[in-house]
């Protein structure tokens, strides 16, 4: 059984539920998926204390009854041994985002670069890189995926718990926000654009410097 069906038969388990117990089993609920414990052996366990405070229910007894008075102090002891989600955190996360947005970069560049020469075209323009770009490409990857995360985050706890969620909305505010942003930048681009240093990247290069970028991700980011 996948999260999704967990979730989905963990709401069919609730409905079941005296509204005390509901009340008890979803303070439960709420602090496992903000715990940060791993997801899939943390819905397991919810779906098996739902079973159990439904049989418990069936022989007249009450979710205080079977878990103790408080939901809270139960759920840190259940949560305190579960394994934790695997994510990549602080400095590694803020690294690992424009390292691979620079690789893919130069990837792209690699494919123009060889297609151009294998059509007999000049790669003078093509292999001018500015250092502007540079910096434009792995802030903007961050910004990006920063906008995307915040997005897919402002979902409701309803939502999450629906197993067909309905897709994310901005909102005008978070728009303007982004335009905003995003117009500053396209302002500073202009403005240092001949600042800052250009230089030539042969597509061999622009290969080399993929295929690094690809095996620092395989080694440094994609395991943690």
């Amino acid at each position: 059984m996948n999260i999704k069906a967990m979730i989905k038969e963990n709401n069919r388990l609730r409905e079941q539920m005296t509204p005390a117990n509901k009340d008890y089993y979803e303070d439960i609920v709420v602090y496992f998926r903000d715990s940060g414990a791993a997801r899939f052996p943390s819905e397991q366990l919810l779906l098996d204390l739902a079973h159990q405070l439904l049989e418990a229910q069936s022989q007249g007894k009450s979710a205080t009854q079977l878990f103790g008075p408080d939901p809270e102090e139960y759920s840190s002891l259940k949560v305190k041994n579960m394994p934790k989600k695997k994510t990549t955190s602080g400095i590694r996360y803020y690294v690992m985002i424009p390292w691979i947005a620079l690789t893919l970069f130069f990837f792209i560049e690699t494919i123009i670069g060889f297609t151009a020469q294998s059509l007999g075209q000049s790669t003078d323009n093509i292999t001018q890189i500015s250092v502007l770009t540079l910096i434009i490409v792995a802030g903007g990857s961050i910004l990006l995926v920063e906008s995307v995360t915040k997005l897919l985050n402002s979902q409701t706890e309803e939502e999450q718990d629906n197993p067909y969620p309905s897709k994310p909305k901005l909102t005008l505010k978070g728009m303007g926000i982004y335009v905003v942003i995003l117009l500053i930048v396209m302002f500073v681009g202009f403005t240092f654009s001949s600042a800052l240093p250009s230089f030539s990247v042969e597509p061999w290069i622009s290969l080399m410097i993929t295929v690094i970028g690809a095996l620092g991700w395989g080694l440094f980011f994609r395991n943690n």
